[in-house]
């Protein structure tokens, strides 16, 4: 694992001369789409996420952008902040003791994590294998900007010099963002999905919200089991049982509903 203290911004005109589209959307539901597409274009990432740790201990789930037609990247971030967040070696490194507003950068190998269900659930069985990541600290939190590369691939020292070139920039727009959006954003654990069900589902029994709020932390049908003490089909039929009385039919409708 790599961190750079990032002093002041470089060289990065390619990056730049594509962020226009970026700062316009600020605040609106196409900035994520675009921050990624420009991700994309010029460091050839695959999944791009953003996360704020409060001072509080609670973490939010600002956007997840993948490169398919599936929701991967929201999928695997409500897993990470449900299940692994405090298996991730980085967050030990920038969380504390660091000076407010100054970025740093870290890359992560999957092999560098110790926790093989971390490592399985949000690196291997959804094919990533390195991630390049941006830091910052404010009183309101730590932003972290992560960007996701495949299997056999790696973040060039060029790819990697072009984000530290605009990492000032690109987090500035991530921090005005969630400002902007920060009256919509909540804590995404499963007892947070499970308070919103309770509001919004009143329909389902308790053990119908037990599994929902599971899912939508990202949580797997055989970890739901586990989680509860219950066997898998009693969780595929608690899951399916929901599902129809909320007039829903996939996780992503359920994520849709709670957010």
């Amino acid at each position: 694992m790599q961190l750079t203290a990032i002093e002041q911004a470089m060289a990065a005109s390619d990056i730049l001369s594509a962020m226009p589209d970026v700062i316009e959307s600020v605040g609106r539901r196409d900035f994520a789409p675009n921050l990624f597409s420009v991700a994309r274009r010029f460091t050839g990432t695959e999944n791009l996420t953003a996360f704020l740790a409060t001072p509080s201990g609670d973490v939010q789930t600002l956007l997840a952008e993948d490169k398919g037609p599936s929701e991967t990247a929201l999928s695997v971030a409500r897993r990470y902040v449900a299940r692994h967040w405090h298996a991730d070696p980085a967050n030990a490194i920038v969380v504390d003791g660091r000076q407010d507003r100054q970025c740093w950068a870290v890359k992560l190998r999957a092999t560098d994590i110790h926790s093989s269900a971390y490592r399985s659930e949000c690196y291997v069985s959804v094919g990533l294998s390195e991630r390049f990541s941006l830091f910052q600290r404010r009183p309101a939190g730590t932003l972290r900007l992560s960007l996701y590369r495949g299997r056999r691939e790696s973040f060039s020292d060029e790819v990697i010099a072009r984000l530290i070139g605009c990492a000032p920039l690109l987090m500035a727009a991530l921090w005005r963002h969630h400002e902007a959006n920060g009256s919509t954003q909540g804590s995404n654990t499963a007892a947070d999905f499970r308070a919103r069900l309770e509001k919004v589902a009143p329909c389902l029994s308790a053990r119908e919200r037990d599994v929902c709020s599971l899912v939508a932390a990202g949580v797997t049908s055989e970890g739901i089991a586990l989680e509860l003490g219950v066997g898998l089909n009693t969780v595929l039929t608690y899951r399916k049982r929901a599902y129809a009385r909320l007039g829903i039919s996939s996780q992503n409708e359920l994520t849709r509903l709670l957010m």
